[in-house]
């Protein structure tokens, strides 16, 4: 894992859409930020200044992550942060996965973690994750994994 900081902080009303995302997925596979999709740009719907209700965010993280032979394996969690942090120490403690919660900023955020602590923040002023993400209240782990564990859909 490589630490690199985002290139564009959420900021829709100025034109320019957070990529914390993406550029958390860069460090775990140790690429600069512009060498993956601005996956959150994708899916911004400009005129309504929201993310689109029936976007394609996580198909197009899927697509392309399929391009280098990974998936997605996501779980949620409803509890606290401290407990969930605990939660993965244990079970998964040497394993590194995306967080998504929300911000200080009050926007829905991406870190790092690996077992139970948050390694890195590609915020570009370190927001990190004060609580779960809005507007569904959950913790969101994505751990990368290779594609060939995973099942063809039908």
């Amino acid at each position: 894992m490589i630490a690199k900081k985002q290139l564009f902080r959420h900021r829709p009303h100025l034109g320019e859409i957070g990529d914390c995302h993406r550029t958390a997925i860069a460090c775990l596979l140790d690429l600069d930020p512009q060498e993956v999709p601005h996956f959150g740009e994708m899916d911004w719907d400009f005129e309504q200044q929201r993310f689109r209700e029936n976007g394609d965010f996580h198909r197009h993280v899927s697509d392309w992550l399929r391009t280098r032979g990974l998936a997605t394996v996501d779980s949620v969690y409803s509890c606290t942060l401290e407990e969930l942090l605990t939660h993965l120490g244990r079970v998964n403690p040497n394993a590194y996965y995306l967080l998504g919660g929300e911000s200080r900023t009050g926007v829905n955020h991406t870190v790092i973690g690996c077992g139970g602590e948050i390694v890195w923040d590609p915020g570009i002023d370190n927001p990190g994750i004060i609580g779960p993400t809005k507007p569904d209240g959950l913790y969101w782990v994505t751990y990368l994994v290779p594609l060939s564990l995973m099942r063809e859909a039908a």
